[in-house]
């Protein structure tokens, strides 16, 4: 993987173990004619940024000609079997090598999030920022933290991933139905059209 010096960083999470979906590959399911983990790498490849990538756990997952088509490269978790900490880890380690000011984290999981939101979200980037989606109840990905916070967020483990920042987090709040993450087979089912 080809690291540039950035101003914005876009780091799109993919490789989560999706136990609560069952046996089948939640991110290759279909979801309205386009497999559910390009929706989200479709909206952010219209995200003026400099560089964008996907934190995956298999770099030929059925979605990777699609991220890569998008714009994105694929860094490998290969600690994604312990959380999604891990991979904001990663993702914030790989923003410190690229020199990058910010760094923007969605999930592949949440295919309904605007591109006037990650806008929004893209919007607060300063080098102090911390902003955070807000559905009306609670702090939520995506979220973009500013280059002062990196170190912390290589610090991240576990399942929560960077919860405890996000409490501390500037609010962009964003509709609830366009913040929905797809975690079961049964959620996946009543989103589809």
């Amino acid at each position: 993987m080809t690291l540039r010096q950035n101003g914005l960083m876009i780091a799109l999470l993919a490789a989560g173990q999706s136990q609560r979906f069952g046996t089948a590959d939640k991110l290759s399911a279909d979801l309205n004619g386009t497999m559910l983990g390009l929706h989200a790498s479709e909206t952010l490849a219209a995200l003026p940024a400099d560089q964008r990538i996907v934190i995956a756990s298999n770099e030929e997952h059925a979605c990777a000609g699609g991220w890569r088509a998008r714009g994105f490269e694929i860094a490998l978790n290969p600690d994604a079997d312990q959380g999604m900490g891990t991979s904001v880890a990663l993702a914030a380690k790989l923003a410190v090598e690229a020199q990058a000011e910010t760094l923007l984290i969605a999930l592949a999981d949440m295919p309904f999030v605007p591109l006037e939101h990650f806008r929004a979200l893209a919007a607060q980037a300063t080098a102090s920022t911390i902003a955070a989606s807000h559905n009306g109840t609670a702090r939520t990905p995506p979220a973009v933290f500013g280059k002062e916070h990196f170190a912390t967020l290589m610090q991240v483990t576990g399942h929560r991933g960077a919860g405890a920042l996000l409490s501390e987090a500037k609010i962009i709040s964003c509709r609830p139905d366009q913040l929905t993450d797809i975690d079961t087979l049964d959620d996946l089912k009543r989103l589809t059209r």
